[in-house]
């Protein structure tokens, strides 16, 4: 593969993963912010509802009724009813909180007067005893705050709350106010009360709102504001130190006008992330199986882009080991042919045995390169027997000692005799690679170990060269790689030795590896249960 087809390559791989992750990261903030507008919203018709919940409760609650025995319709009715206690506690045992005043109103008609309206204005400030002041308005008195018609004249008195004497009043209250107004119609002396608050009992609304949260699987900190004619009125659970970044405003009918209910409350971010939990798993995964995919095929771009460089590397090392033995065979024959014209035998047969030789290093290179194509396969099968790998080991020194005379070679064992179930000719071959490669990249000095500890066998081949890198132990195993040194060729083969040698050695059940040491190249076979 060219490697400006391969920078392409992996510039749009990049630019895909960075897209994916970038489109991922913009869906999950979307997703996040349109979860929490949800949220709001919820937590919004939460606390409308509580809202709504309180007053309908306050209604029911603040409802009172005084109704009289009496058939006969009495123009002073309203007055001996507020201007007796029994009408103030009535009232006070309402226990309303910050109640500031209470309006009540009964009409009349005769006659001999025309329609009149008396609204009664109870003022309660807590500290300060209870006034009763009673406002009546006539044809000839002007419209009282809150009465409806027209009127001429208003008249403001103020009343004494004098002892019990409403032994004939029946009071109602509560729900039961609420349910007999039907049946109060027919009274003729009556007075309708409806208590009102300047305050909100916060707690309650408290308590309702937690229900409406809990109910919609919300969990969060707040706190509340009362806020009349753009001024703070009350505050429940707003310490200085809190800080509570979102809010929102009641959007009630229930609240009376020019008055705000605003609910602050914590941000859940955990809410909010366990309602887009399945967003983000799904986006997670996309993401996830794209870059892995991606990942995948650059992993395979590279291995067949490596796969490609071995065999380049191959084909040029085949090329140069074959050449060698068929040049040397072509060029003894071409002089049996051209210069034996006094036909000499002993050049003739000197030149035969050359080919021979040749023609024999040929045959070995094609059957290290078949046997190679087999090792992954099951054609490959190990002929085990009965063998002294001491005096195998040995052998191998001893020839290598011949033809090698300028290495150092040296054998050391603490048996002098074991026998072990293995395939002499493939494990001497394995053994003579690590050997050959020791003699090729190596120092001048080799040592072979032998150790065996029942019922494991060791060998450790070692050299004094400079040891092999890190990042290249592993690969050094790899069908057909070589360690790369650039455009020099001095050392022959094909890289198929120590690839050989380990899948011979895992075939019998045993491990070859390549030790950590930056002094030493050491490779080590160990074989169990041997």
């Amino acid at each position: 593969m060219k490697s400006k087809n391969y920078k392409y390559i992996l510039f749009f791989i990049s630019v895909t993963i960075i897209a994916t992750i970038s489109l991922q990261i913009y869906w999950n903030i979307k997703n996040y912010a349109e979860n929490k507008q949800r949220l709001i919203n919820d937590v919004q018709i939460a606390f409308d509802n509580s809202i709504e919940h309180y007053y309908a409760e306050d209604v029911k609650t603040d409802f009172m009724t005084f109704v009289g025995n009496d058939s006969v319709k009495s123009p002073n009715f309203v007055n001996s009813i507020v201007s007796d206690s029994v009408f103030i506690n009535a009232i006070t045992k309402r226990k309303v909180k910050s109640t500031k005043s209470v309006m009540a109103s009964s009409t009349f008609t005769d006659d001999s007067s025309p329609k009149t309206t008396t609204v009664i204005k109870i003022n309660n400030s807590g500290n300060t005893p209870t006034q009763v002041i009673k406002l009546t308005d006539s044809p000839k008195s002007k419209n009282p705050k809150g009465i409806k018609g027209k009127t001429t004249e208003m008249h403001m008195t103020p009343f004494g709350l004098g002892p019990g004497k409403l032994s004939e009043v029946k009071v109602l209250t509560g729900k039961r106010a609420m349910d007999s107004v039907s049946k109060i119609q027919n009274f003729t002396n009556k007075i309708l009360i409806s208590l009102t608050r300047d305050s909100i009992e916060f707690e309650k609304v408290s308590n309702t709102l937690d229900k409406e949260l809990a109910r919609k699987d919300i969990t969060i900190q707040y706190g509340m504001q009362h806020i009349k004619a753009d001024t703070v009125f009350q505050n429940y659970h707003l310490e200085k130190n809190s800080h509570f970044p979102l809010s929102t405003t009641s959007n009630s009918t229930f609240l009376p006008q020019n008055q705000k209910l605003k609910l602050f409350f914590s941000n859940p971010i955990v809410v909010i992330l366990k309602r887009s939990m399945v967003e983000i798993i799904l986006s997670f995964l996309l993401s996830l199986s794209i870059i892995g995919c991606l990942f995948y095929l650059l992993k395979t771009i590279n291995k067949q882009k490596k796969i490609d460089e071995i065999k380049n590397d191959l084909i040029s090392n085949i090329t140069h080991e074959f050449k060698t033995p068929i040049t040397t065979v072509a060029t003894a024959i071409e002089g049996i042919r051209n210069f034996n014209a006094v036909n000499d035998t002993e050049k003739t047969n000197r030149y035969l045995d050359i080919s021979n030789q040749q023609l024999k290093k040929l045959e070995i290179m094609v059957e290290k390169l078949l046997e190679t194509a087999t090792l992954d396969t099951d054609k490959l099968f190990l002929h085990k027997e009965p063998t002294n790998i001491i005096s195998t080991i040995r052998n191998l020194v001893e020839k290598h000692k011949v033809i090698h005379p300028e290495k150092n070679i040296s054998f050391h064992s603490n048996m002098e005799q074991l026998i072990v179930e293995i395939d002499p000719f493939h494990f001497e071959n394995t053994l003579s690679n690590l050997i050959d490669n020791a003699i090729k990249y190596g120092g001048d000095s080799i040592d072979i170990h032998l150790k065996y500890l029942s019922p494991n066998l060791e060998i450790i081949v070692q050299d004094n060269g400079s040891g092999i890198e890190k990042s290249q132990r592993e690969k050094v195993f790899e069908k057909f790689y070589r360690i790369p040194k650039g455009n020099r060729h001095d050392v022959k083969g094909f890289g198929i030795g120590l690839y050989y040698s380990k899948k011979i050695i895992e075939k019998h059940g045993g491990t070859l590896e390549l030790l950590p040491n930056p002094e030493w190249t050491v490779f080590k076979i160990r074989l169990a249960d041997v």
